[in-house]
């Protein structure tokens, strides 16, 4: 096919554009990248609504090597710096630029400096531009099998079925705090996973990097130093000013406003005489609510070190799980990660269905204390909901139309919910999934 003359390129939306990609309307078979690889898609990702990548969780294979991460789409190739996605460190994790023409003629640049393959559409799509417009204006997509599936099945049988993958999420994240108790101290290995948890999906990892690089460890000690009337101060001195949101480090940034302690943690700061080891661009700010902003959540950590200060983090955490009992009550837990004004109960729930639970049962299962586990693991069977997240509101949607089902009604099943996506969806291995048939 001939190239197109930039003077006569119909003009396109990316909304458009995304719908080619959603709908993988082009050839089949592998497509040729910038970079001399062939490529399939395996998932092409679920579509993001919020700022960031247009296209999040995908799956490519790059000649025979497997690579999720996300996916960027642009008209043109020159956009990506046209739109400063080059300076922009929250498109580091998109593994393939896909646009209609690939003006630009050169590498994809990340803020990481890493270099990551275009994919040019416009040769490989499966009919003309006119065609396809009118294909997703007359024929949307096909609807999913599972689409509608909750009013179909049983209530009992898919809520079994979701319990089954909650479980095994569960397990999944159990696991990885064994693997982190292996290399860590288990006070870092907790601290670390709140610190994940207080970041939420769009500042977890930079959460858990400044949870390395500032070890509660170092905290706990300088907390513990003279002047116990400075301590809190201290503490959120230390984790604004490593992670580089001090206003006064990054141009009043930061989202703090009229702090009325801003002063005192700024001296704090510099009394300490310790470099960032963070900066601001490693951040997300965007499309939050200031409430959640990552300074307020970081506040919001040195109040949980300090409260739990003279137990220590760790015997905090296990002291909380030991005494909770099963069902409503354990929401006592909770109790200790809430701070009024920082974190509500929503958020303190989160933390510990994702992060407390998961980790003190790999605490118990490494050291064969098989009676806590058991508890831990009542305990999160019968844990109440927690918040919605995308992948929770996606598949509701898909499997009751937008309605709220009743069924749904455990933090276990959100979670079963969340693997089922990560394991079948995510791939788009609908034939190996069991809730079209569950029925």
């Amino acid at each position: 096919m001939a190239n197109t003359n930039r003077a006569d390129r119909p003009k396109v939306a990316e909304s458009f554009l995304a719908q080619i990609w959603k709908g993988q309307w082009v050839r089949k078979g592998p497509l040729p990248t910038s970079d001399g690889r062939m490529v399939r898609v395996r998932s092409p990702g679920m579509e993001n609504h919020d700022s960031g990548p247009d296209f999040l969780g995908a799956a490519i294979l790059f000649d025979d090597e497997i690579i999720t991460g996300d996916i960027e789409l642009h008209v043109k190739s020159s956009d990506w710096r046209a739109h400063g996605h080059h300076l922009d460190p929250h498109f580091n994790q998109v593994i393939l630029h896909v646009v209609l023409w690939d003006d630009a003629k050169k590498a994809t640049q990340l803020q990481s400096g890493k270099l990551i393959p275009t994919l040019s559409l416009r040769d490989y799509l499966n009919g003309s531009m006119d065609e396809l417009s009118l294909r997703a204006q007359a024929h949307p997509a096909p609807p999913l099998p599972c689409r509608g599936v909750g009013d179909r099945c049983e209530p009992d049988k898919l809520g079994e079925i979701l319990d089954r993958f909650g479980l095994e999420r569960f397990y999944f994240k159990s696991a990885a705090f064994e693997v982190e108790l292996i290399l860590e101290e288990p006070a870092q290995v907790v601290y670390w996973g709140i610190m994940g948890a207080l970041g939420y999906t769009k500042n977890k990892k930079p959460f858990q990097e400044l949870a390395r690089r500032l070890p509660v460890r170092v905290l706990e000690s300088i907390a513990l130093e003279p002047e116990p009337e400075n301590r809190l101060v201290r503490l959120q001195a230390l984790l604004l000013g490593a992670s580089g949101l001090l206003p006064s480090q990054c141009q009043a940034k930061s989202g703090l406003g009229k702090l009325a302690t801003l002063p005192e943690l700024d001296e704090a700061w510099r009394s300490l005489n310790t470099a960032p080891s963070m900066s601001y661009a490693d951040w997300h700010f965007s499309r939050m609510h200031p409430n959640n902003f990552p300074t307020q959540r970081l506040l919001a950590a040195g109040c949980l070190v300090d409260r739990h200060l003279e137990k220590g983090l760790f015997n905090s955490v296990i002291d909380l799980v030991g005494r909770a009992k099963p069902g409503r009550e354990a929401k006592s837990i909770e109790d200790g990660f809430v701070v009024p004004a920082f974190i509500g109960h929503e958020r303190a729930r989160e933390i510990v269905v994702n992060a407390v639970l998961p980790f003190s049962f790999a605490w118990a299962e490494i050291g064969s204390q098989p009676k806590l586990s058991q508890h831990i693991l009542a305990i999160y069977r019968a844990y109440p909901r927690i918040g919605e997240n995308q992948i929770t509101r996606y598949l509701s949607n898909l499997f009751w139309d937008n309605a709220k089902s009743r069924n749904i009604n455990s933090a276990q099943r959100q979670q079963g919910m969340i693997h089922l996506y990560k394991t079948f969806c995510q791939e788009q291995r609908c034939e190996a999934c069991e809730i079209p048939d569950c029925c």
